[in-house]
């Protein structure tokens, strides 16, 4: 009887231990004033561009940030609920994921309240984020892939 208890006490401790293994803690929403001031802090002004999206159904506010020679873009959302902005981050996965390519690499995983898409394709790297109710798109070609991946890491929509 003993070893019958020890046995079930075992056996959900490492049932408990390695189902909070697998739990991804929930990233934080970042404002537009938070995503302004990244962006700047690389040298780069902040565009707001919500004007063009008027007719993308949801859309609060679009920025963004453009290198000179557009081989670095960086571009901000804010939706009015969680579930426009999830349409948005569909439509862009799978925009980029129907592009035909050689040499196609893409990741895409979730958590809590995000998902994260990347895909490197033809000398080009995208990083799709969706946390809340807001959206992160970066793109630029590889050789850069670093600075978009830390500007993504340092948002916190890594």
């Amino acid at each position: 009887m003993r070893l019958k208890t020890i046995l079930i006490v075992l056996s959900t401790a490492v049932i408990l231990a390695t189902s909070g293994c697998s739990i991804k803690p929930e990233k934080k929403a970042v404002t537009e004033k938070e995503f302004t001031s990244a962006v700047e802090e690389i040298g780069l002004e902040v565009k707001d561009d919500t004007k063009t999206y008027s007719d993308t159904v949801g859309v609060v506010t679009s920025l963004y940030g453009l290198k000179e020679d557009r081989s670095e873009s960086y571009m901000f959302f804010v939706f009015k609920t969680a579930e426009d902005a999830g349409v948005q981050y569909d439509i862009l996965r799978i925009q980029i994921g129907d592009t035909e390519a050689k040499n196609k690499f893409e990741t895409d995983f979730s958590g809590t309240n995000y998902s994260v898409y990347k895909a490197e394709f033809d000398d080009l790297y995208y990083h799709v984020c969706l946390v809340d109710n807001t959206l992160f798109y970066g793109s630029s070609d590889k050789k850069n892939k670093s600075a978009i991946e830390n500007f993504a890491k340092k948002l916190g929509y890594d």
